[in-house]
């Protein structure tokens, strides 16, 4: 029997409170956003706990044999709204994908001509079926 150091993690969120005297609600928002929240927020909520996590398993010799283990399904996401509007749109736009790809070949038909003039088009209609094939192969878990 071997034994094995299994390091976890999970983010507990906390919460503050704190007053800001502000003539508008304006001011109020723009004097709150430079406050530092690792300051305010020390009340942890252990129930809204996410993100749960095995950051590593280490056997006896120190070798890693697992790291990055998701145990709830929740991820951290950095970039402000812009990430998180593309996080929600994600679904959309991979269907869209999907669709567009399974279609490449009327597509390509539509754009071939005898004269070969819409041969430019079809090439980079070509380039831009094989990046999102890879798109769709990476969001499937295939690499």
């Amino acid at each position: 029997m071997s034994n094995f150091t299994v390091v976890y993690a999970v983010n507990v969120p906390h919460y503050g409170r704190t007053q800001i005297e502000a003539p508008t609600a304006t001011e109020a928002i723009a004097v709150a956003k430079h406050r530092d929240p690792a300051e305010i927020c020390t009340e942890r909520d252990r129930s809204s706990a996410a993100c749960a996590r095995i950051v590593s398993i280490t056997d006896d010799d120190g070798r890693s044999v697992a790291e990055g283990v998701t145990l709830d399904g929740a991820f951290l996401r950095y970039g402000g709204r812009a990430a998180w509007l593309l996080c929600e749109a994600s679904p959309a736009m991979f269907e869209s994908l999907q669709k567009m790809v399974a279609r490449t070949d009327d597509l390509l038909h539509a754009l071939a001509c005898p004269n070969g003039r819409n041969e430019h088009l079809v090439e980079r209609l070509c380039a831009a079926c094989h990046v999102a094939k890879a798109v769709i192969a990476a969001a499937n878990g295939e690499n």
